[in-house]
């Protein structure tokens, strides 16, 4: 009788490998679909419909705070957050409107207030100011008027003996967007590598499928045959046979029949040089007996008959249907002698044993 250690089995590494590049175009597939995805995405949300022209006027004014002592050391400072939040307040706003309206420039006072910027980029003492619109003019005009508004409000603080303009924003740039389409296409063709691969070793492993002989063989103990398009398989068939005088033929799927497996092997032994090579007079004529779980109550021919070849069918995800198989065979104490790899990939087949 026959050993079913189901779940201990080694994993065939170069199986799981040659499955993988059978698949190998999902992965690409993944891939392409990744960088199409997120890099795709990037490009129509930033670039195809990206917002209108933007242009930046830059400024920078130089604070001369009030000396304490001879060392120039003052207690009165802003910091960079003081001046970022300075230039939003109404004091700074509505300084800023009303040299806008002196110019006859009509314009929205909240809109001026988000296009105004205050940082200290190099140095405690030199503010830099930055108005961003939608309009060269515009940008040009409030940059001069935010400047002119840190004048007042200079003379108007004690901690502050003045603030000098370095650099009038007399010109405005537009304002160039880092188009990271080309980054976010290679992100999104990384990512999709990365799942598509995890996925398909997952789904590898998971795999229960029966593709060559030595998987049926390390798995349940039962010898195998082989596959009818193999040399080894009349002289197997002659060995494991030998001593028996009825042999039944019997699947584990339904849409397998076993009538037409026994033909198929009645033709391959007649065939040219395996008539000779397996001695048909002492192959035993064999009964079809079809799916065994689907009919059951075949299980009194099968035990009666000297021995079983059971149809495994390749690549089917049916690992736990042949467990059952055979479970049902032990209890009714069949004699399972061989097993043959019915509909196998011969390319798979030709790669594994190269």
């Amino acid at each position: 009788m026959w050993e079913c250690n189901y779940a201990n089995e080694p994993v065939d590494i170069k199986l799981v490998w040659l499955l993988f590049l059978k698949k190998i175009w999902i992965f690409f597939a993944a891939v392409f679909a990744g960088a199409l995805f997120i890099g795709g995405g990037y490009f129509v949300r930033h670039i195809v419909f990206a917002p209108e022209d933007t242009f930046r006027a830059v400024g920078e004014a130089y604070v001369d705070y009030v000396w304490e002592d001879a060392y120039g050391i003052s207690r009165h400072y802003l910091n960079e957050s003081v001046w970022a939040t300075l230039v939003k307040t109404d004091l700074v706003v509505d300084n800023v409107m009303e040299r806008l309206e002196e110019q006859g420039i009509q314009t929205d006072r909240e809109y001026i207030r988000e296009s105004m910027e205050a940082s200290l980029v190099s140095d405690s003492r030199i503010v830099t100011t930055t108005v961003t619109t939608n309009d060269a003019a515009l940008s040009i005009a409030a940059g001069l008027a935010l400047q002119e508004a840190l004048l007042d409000f200079g003379e108007a603080q004690e901690g502050i003996e003045g603030i000098r303009i370095l650099t009038a924003p007399e010109r405005a740039k537009k304002v160039v967007l880092d188009s990271k389409t080309m980054r976010m296409s290679v992100l999104g063709a990384i990512l999709g590598g990365l799942v598509s691969a995890g996925a398909l070793l997952l789904w590898i492993t998971l795999d229960d499928s029966v593709y060559i002989p030595s998987t049926f063989e390390r798995r349940y103990h039962i010898p195998m045959l082989g596959t009818l398009s193999s040399k080894e398989f009349p002289e197997n068939l002659k060995y494991l046979c030998r001593g028996c005088k009825n042999i039944a033929v019997a699947s584990v799927e339904e849409d397998v029949s076993a009538v037409a497996v026994t033909e198929s092997i009645k033709e391959k032994l007649e065939s040219g040089e395996n008539a000779e090579q397996a001695d048909m007079e002492n192959i035993p004529v064999a009964a079809a007996f079809g799916c065994v779980l689907e009919k059951p109550g075949n299980a009194a021919p099968l035990r009666d008959s000297d021995g079983i070849i059971l149809i495994i069918p390749a690549g089917r995800r049916n690992g736990k249907k042949i467990e059952r198989t055979l479970d049902f065979l032990k209890i009714q104490n069949c004699n399972i002698i061989a097993a043959i790899l019915w509909k196998e990939d011969k390319s798979l087949l030709k790669l594994y044993y190269k």
